[in-house]
């Protein structure tokens, strides 16, 4: 391949992806053949849910032939997927390692994954929406203290887990974050935010979630917009300056934090609007979006930013 080949260019590109997922893994004590074998998965996935989507018979054959992956560990990715499958299910896939498209099990692995990375629970929802819906934040966009019960005069937990969905029980969904450390009893039947609820301690598995969903949204509408034509293409717009002054990397944090949660807050105030009228008029929705925001800075001769 040479250098104006877009399989080198991909390949290059991967490679600095990939290193820093290698510097992650490594300060968590993970090894090569296990972060091998995160690659090796996550390619026959990206083969089965391809296959899939064309319509396509997924078996051990054509997987070997799309990623030229033994055999063997093909059988054993694909009889792991089916059990895994099964266990959301209580039903496993027909046939021996094959499924066609269009079957369920592959969808319901889909939403799985979806509520491992807790980007998708009620729980995770309900504190998302409670951090940036004027309903439910003061003048200076910080979370109101809520009462449990519904009430005329003002918001409520019970308000804030109906508007998630009607067949989320409200005590569960507060039983559990209280569990969790997100959520704290105050004075007079109010409860709060904690501040767990606004950034995951380090290296723990809610902050790992969050890696996982939101640079896996960003790389797959960067991905998709290599090939997509012009009117097709996701929006991916990023400033930056090589050369820049430390006062000016401390000006240009604190606008995008402030600008930032309030481009947030005025998506979620769009999207309630627009999706209420939807609803009404009988649209059952099916659609999921991500729109997300982020700043990197380092020092010239750095290997991390803050």
């Amino acid at each position: 391949m040479t250098g104006t080949d877009p399989k080198h260019a991909y390949l290059q590109a991967t490679r600095r992806l990939m290193q820093q997922l290698a510097a992650g893994g490594l300060r968590l004590g993970l090894s090569h053949g296990q972060l091998e074998a995160g690659l090796r998965d996550a390619m026959l996935e990206a083969a089965y849910l391809q296959s899939q989507r064309s319509g396509g018979r997924v078996t051990v054959s054509s997987l070997h032939v799309a990623t030229g992956i033994h055999r063997r560990e093909i059988s054993r990715w694909l009889s792991e997927r089916n059990e895994a499958a099964a266990g959301e299910t209580g039903a496993g896939e027909t046939g021996a390692g094959e499924t066609r498209a269009g079957e369920s099990a592959s969808a319901k692995g889909d939403s799985a994954s979806a509520l491992t990375l807790g980007n998708d629970s009620p729980s995770a929802r309900v504190v998302a929406r409670w951090t940036t819906n004027a309903g439910y934040t003061d003048a200076q966009g910080e979370p109101l203290a809520l009462p449990m019960q519904k009430r005329a005069d003002g918001p409520s937990f019970a308000q804030l887990v109906e508007d998630i969905g009607p067949e989320v029980r409200a005590r569960s969904v507060l039983d559990g974050l209280i569990a969790a450390g997100l959520v704290e009893a105050q004075a007079g039947g109010h409860f709060s935010l904690s501040a767990a609820a606004y950034l995951p301690e380090a290296n723990s598995t809610e902050s790992i979630g969050f890696l996982a969903a939101n640079v896996g949204d960003h790389l797959a509408a960067a991905i998709h917009n290599i090939s997509a034509p012009a009117d097709a293409r996701f929006f991916e717009r990023a400033f930056f300056d090589d050369d820049v002054t430390a006062a000016t990397v401390r000006a240009l944090q604190e606008t995008v934090r402030a600008e930032g949660m309030d481009l947030l807050r005025g998506l979620v105030t769009t999207s309630d609007s627009v999706e209420r009228a939807q609803r009404e008029a009988g649209d059952g929705g099916g659609q999921r979006v991500r729109i997300g925001l982020y700043c990197y800075t380092e020092s010239g001769d750095a290997d991390a930013g803050t």
